[in-house]
């Protein structure tokens, strides 16, 4: 019971350095950066940019019928009509038929998801986009580069995401990236809403946030992760749909303190997900019915994972959710549903249709951790509990 691995958290790192060239070649020097005080802050700026570059009567995006409801938050609130597209059987990749099937002349958005640190097939989507006008949104969440990986993105403009338990977490904080060489980057540039910075001047607030980076770095030590798991009303890996409610821009304490976390997250040197890839495939997965994600998408191995995704069978994957999680190995089920029959989208996302490989990947979907707290012991628990 004292012993508790989070699902996910690096912890942040409170040295203040603004590093511009750090941020520059992690971010790469064809990409623009437009700070927002969330990912999904930052998600809604790009579709706003995305309808006024395309101005239509009744604008849509597409998106995946997989993922976080802040996909459908960030959309309603820049006022397009959310369009599911289905996945690829085992595959956390958009249904290329089905993606064409749904792009007409009111799409002004294509958002392409890089799901556990996975990347969408941009150059397959990119062709359905330019058809039809539409901005390609690549929604990186949840992927960062290594730090070894070269031209990770290559999407018209990216999403970033610093929020509790991203990549690189500040506790808030996201970026929209404009692609510098996009054929009408300084228009797209010019029409990203404006976010209002959030002044971090006050003592106070420079204080308050350094408390809440502390005890978030300690809550997500595997020696006191138990405790928030134990407090029910902290809701922890819940997945609930919240309107996005207004749009505003990253505070100066977390920018400020961006560049040295990049650097953090980059010198690390990605042992734990290296370490569980190698004993997973060593072992006869796929002849128990068992999808190595990763290995399957062909991810190599600078690639860094937010997390380790399995897809099980559904009586199975619940059977060692419960056998790791009371070995506090830190699984997690991700996303319950898809997301039409989330609590709060049924009615909004209600006659697109059925959703068949999204319903089996919320019902078979299995993550391990692979963040800095994972031991080589816990790495061979994890393998023994899911071989036996």
């Amino acid at each position: 019971m004292f012993y508790q691995l989070s699902p996910v958290g690096n912890p942040i790192h409170l040295s203040r350095a603004d590093q511009p060239e750090v941020l520059l070649q992690a971010f790469g020097q064809g990409y623009q950066p437009h700070y927002y005080a969330s990912g999904t802050t930052a998600l809604a700026a790009a579709i706003v940019a995305a309808i006024r570059l395309k101005p239509v009567d009744k604008p849509e995006v597409l998106l995946p019928a997989y993922g976080c409801p802040d996909l459908i938050s960030a959309a309603v609130f820049a006022g397009a009509k959310p369009v599911l597209v289905d996945l690829e059987a085992d595959r956390p990749w958009m249904d290329i038929e089905q993606l064409a099937e749904k792009t007409n002349t009111n799409t002004v958005a294509i958002i392409a998801v890089n799901l556990f640190g996975i990347s969408e097939r941009l150059a397959e989507l990119r062709p359905f986009a330019e058809r039809v006008g539409a901005l390609l949104i690549e929604d990186s969440a949840q992927a960062f580069p290594s730090g070894k990986e070269k031209d990770i993105w290559q999407g018209d403009v990216v999403v970033l995401s610093f929020g509790r338990g991203k990549p690189v977490s500040l506790l808030g904080g996201g970026a929209v990236l404009c692609d510098m060489e996009h054929s009408r980057h300084n228009e797209l540039a010019g029409l990203l809403p404006e976010g209002v910075t959030q002044d971090a001047g006050n003592i106070q607030k420079q204080i308050l946030f350094r408390i809440k980076a502390g005890l978030y770095n300690g809550m997500i030590n595997p020696r006191l992760y138990w405790l928030p798991q134990a407090l029910p009303f902290l809701h922890l890996g819940e997945t609930r749909y919240y309107p996005l409610p207004s749009l505003e821009g990253m505070d100066r304490v977390k920018l400020s303190m961006l560049s040295s976390n990049v650097k953090a997250y980059q010198s690390d040197l990605m042992s734990a997900q290296n370490k569980l890839a190698v004993i997973l495939d060593g072992q006869d997965l796929e002849g128990r019915g068992i999808v190595d994600l990763p290995k399957a998408c062909k991810i190599t191995a600078d690639r860094r994972l937010l997390r380790y995704p399995l897809l099980i069978e559904p009586e199975i994957r619940d059977q060692l959710h419960a056998k790791l999680l009371k070995l506090g190995l830190g699984p997690s089920r991700m996303y319950l549903k898809a997301l039409p029959e989330i609590s709060g989208l049924e009615t909004l996302l209600s006659g697109q249709g059925l959703f068949p490989v999204a319903a089996s990947f919320a019902d078979r979907m299995l993550t391990l951790p692979t963040h800095s707290h994972v031991s080589q012991a816990d790495i061979e628990k994890m393998c023994q509990v899911i071989s036996n």
